[in-house]
């Protein structure tokens, strides 16, 4: 991002699953806020991929966004990320492939290397018998090699391409980082990268990661450039005071997670009237403190202040509060402070 050009934004979704709704009104939801902000503007739409969590309802992305794909027409759709150990990559490549069938020249393919959930459910989804795991690396090989029929001389399966047939079905790639390794991937893969900031909020490391990236990026024929996303979890509301209160939610939320339960998305009261102990409110309050929280100026303040710091060509924000409405809310909120944002500076020279 230059000075003198706006800030893009995307979406990125975990489909919660509030307290009183079940999975289906979560995915309905979800597929008006993917609406909401094509509407808006916003660039992309991504979906999460987690496992075991009752809050949330993203446990196949690829579901979500062939679903998305049949009621927006412009904005660009993807996982955040698929995550690749979980999968067999001829099946990640043939599920994208399709979904570009769906949504031509709209796809985008983010990909991880951690589980996404718990370990022993990551076991589970990988099968009983399954053999050692093979390097993130060799994966990302096979699923370029599957997705675009080019394979490296010997390789066992040399031929075999992923379906449908078609040109141009096989999605830009995108690696995700939170440790700055995929940094290095990205680069040599001529992807994409995209820094999850909402995890490891340590701005430091994310612009290493994207100074590394782009010194050591290897260009492709998706990625002519280097190109770098940063994810932000933000939670935002006409006044400060009513974004802290939403933001509640969040913290339980995580504390949740954190003692490996399986429960719907708590609501503001639930989060209020929970007994917390001094250690459990330490969690969800540090975990509160990873997100951006606050009024509309002051989010869209800090979302350019995190850009510039990181060098983010774009960022992507996961807005995680239990009333769907409220989070359609927000995406409009932010858009249009980020906007007012920008414009003194789109108008210099």
């Amino acid at each position: 991002m230059t000075a003198s050009s706006p800030l893009p934004l995307s979406v990125l979704d975990l489909v919660p699953v509030p307290l009183g709704m079940d999975a289906a009104g979560g995915v309905h939801e979800a597929l008006r806020l993917a609406q909401e902000a094509e509407a808006l503007g916003y660039h992309r739409y991504w979906v999460a991929e987690h496992h075991n969590m009752g809050a949330l309802a993203s446990s196949v992305p690829l579901a979500v966004l062939a679903a998305a794909s049949q009621v927006t027409s412009t904005i660009r759709l993807g996982s955040g990320g698929v995550m690749l150990p979980n999968h067999s990559p001829l099946s990640v490549a043939e599920g994208y492939r399709l979904l570009g069938a769906l949504a031509p020249g709209r796809v985008d393919l983010g990909l991880g290397r951690a589980p996404g959930t718990d370990g022993r459910t990551a076991r589970a989804l990988r099968g009983a018998g399954a053999m050692m795991e093979e390097p993130f690396e060799r994966q990302l090989s096979d699923l370029i090699a599957y997705g675009t029929g080019e394979f490296p001389a010997g390789h066992p399966f040399a031929g075999t391409v992923a379906a449908p047939a078609g040109e141009g079905l096989f999605p830009p790639l995108w690696i995700l980082s939170s440790s700055g390794h995929g940094a290095h991937v990205a680069a040599q893969a001529g992807a994409g990268l995209a820094f999850a900031w909402h995890i490891n909020p340590d701005t430091d490391l994310a612009r290493r990661a994207a100074d590394a990236y782009r010194r050591h990026f290897e260009p492709s024929a998706a990625f002519p450039e280097p190109r770098v996303i940063v994810a932000a979890s933000v939670v935002t509301a006409p006044t400060a005071a009513e974004a802290e209160e939403q933001s509640l939610p969040l913290g339980l939320m995580f504390l949740r997670l954190t003692r490996g339960e399986s429960a719907p998305f708590p609501t503001v009261e639930e989060a209020k009237a929970y007994p917390y102990t001094p250690q459990e409110r330490a969690v969800a309050d540090g975990m509160r403190r990873r997100a951006i929280i606050g009024d509309p100026r002051t989010v869209a303040e800090r979302l350019h202040a995190l850009a510039e710091d990181t060098g983010a060509d774009e960022l992507i924000l996961s807005v995680n509060v239990p009333d769907p409405a409220l989070r359609r809310r927000a995406l409009g909120l932010i858009m249009d402070a980020v906007q007012v944002a920008d414009r003194p500076t789109a108008l210099v020279g």
